[in-house]
């Protein structure tokens, strides 16, 4: 009956609450598993990155959160027992919000924003979220530019900037605009026919090794990282492209995101990569993969011998179709 109370209560809060637009901060209730206890945190993601910016305890099945945010952005309730995230979307209104057993969202009750996001994720999720459709349709939402930002890998330069177009400008110094807009500079001075900007990082023997270094022949630069499945499955097709092209002037520089040396130095044993290795232990905050917009691994970027940028693709060994053209033509 305590429980219940509580409950009711809390409740009776929320709804009165939610009746005041002019909140000038958001307020959280949530309702969990009765066999789930302990600590919670609240997580916001930004940058590929989740910061943790309070927590809470649940108490009869219930806990709470209350503050106020400066943008709209993606959150995670996390709790302290589980290594589950459940995503929800914070702006200072109201939240009301029903976690299962599995610490997914079963039920949402909040803002505009929050309750569109909580309908799209799953679709997100399973790939079949219309990001076209979605902009088109919300031009002036948060949450419209945030799927954006999951899929930048998705679109080339030209489709990218059309997109980017369609957003309103209330939206302009919204941080998922901000990260669009500099995906779309660093794409600008990436475009095949473009110099390949230079770097050096440090390779898998203890030494350094330069993009410039390599002038003179074809060079397919494949970002990747240990713990990508789909870099990995992709590793024995960059194998059978080595051997095929080593001697006609063309070969591979791999450049891992791992943070983790010794890691990635196992996954260059085991996968049998004989070519140059490097390593930017910053992860996703990798400079080299800013400067070459990279927003998904594996992403291969071909070079010609004068260090002029030719092609790129999230499937580094569908360039291979280029190379045939290149080093085989008929």
């Amino acid at each position: 009956m305590k429980k219940f109370f509580y409950f009711v209560i809390s409740a009776l809060l929320f709804v009165s609450c939610s009746n005041n637009q002019n909140s000038e901060g958001y307020s959280i209730l949530g309702t969990v598993h009765a066999d789930i206890v302990g600590k919670i945190y609240l997580q916001r993601f930004e940058d590929k990155q989740y910061t943790t910016v309070d927590s809470a305890e649940i108490a009869n099945g219930t806990f709470t959160f209350a503050g106020s945010v400066t943008e709209p952005m993606v959150y995670a309730i996390v709790p302290s027992q589980k290594s589950q995230r459940a995503q929800i979307f914070l702006d200072n209104h109201p939240l009301q919000i029903t976690l299962d057993e599995e610490w997914e969202v079963k039920d949402l009750k909040g803002s505009e924003n929050s309750e569109l996001f909580h309908r799209l994720l799953p679709q997100s999720r399973q790939g079949t979220l219309n990001i076209d459709s979605l902009v088109r349709n919300h031009p002036s939402s948060p949450v419209a530019a945030y799927f954006l930002t999951r899929e930048l890998y998705k679109y080339d330069y030209e489709a990218l900037k059309k997109l980017r177009s369609q957003f309103s400008d209330s939206l302009s110094n919204h941080p998922y605009i901000k990260s669009i807009d500099r995906t779309l500079a660093s794409l600008e001075n990436v475009q095949p026919g473009k110099p390949a900007p230079d770097f050096t990082l440090a390779s898998a023997n203890g030494d350094s090794i330069s993009l410039s270094s390599l002038r003179g022949k074809y060079v397919l630069v494949d970002f990747w990282a240990s713990w990508c499945p789909d870099c990995r499955k992709s590793n024995p097709q960059l194998v059978a492209l080595f051997q095929k092209y080593k001697d006609k002037n063309f070969t591979l520089l791999s450049v891992s995101i791992d943070e983790y040396p010794d890691r990635w130095k196992a996954a260059i044993e085991k996968d049998g990569l004989v070519w140059s290795q490097v390593i930017d232990v910053k992860g996703w905050q990798s400079e080299v993969a800013k400067t070459y917009a990279v927003q998904w691994i594996p992403t291969g970027i071909l070079i010609d011998p004068q260090g002029i940028i030719l092609a790129r693709s999230t499937e580094p060994a569908s360039l291979e179709k280029e190379l045939e053209r290149i080093l085989n033509p008929r």
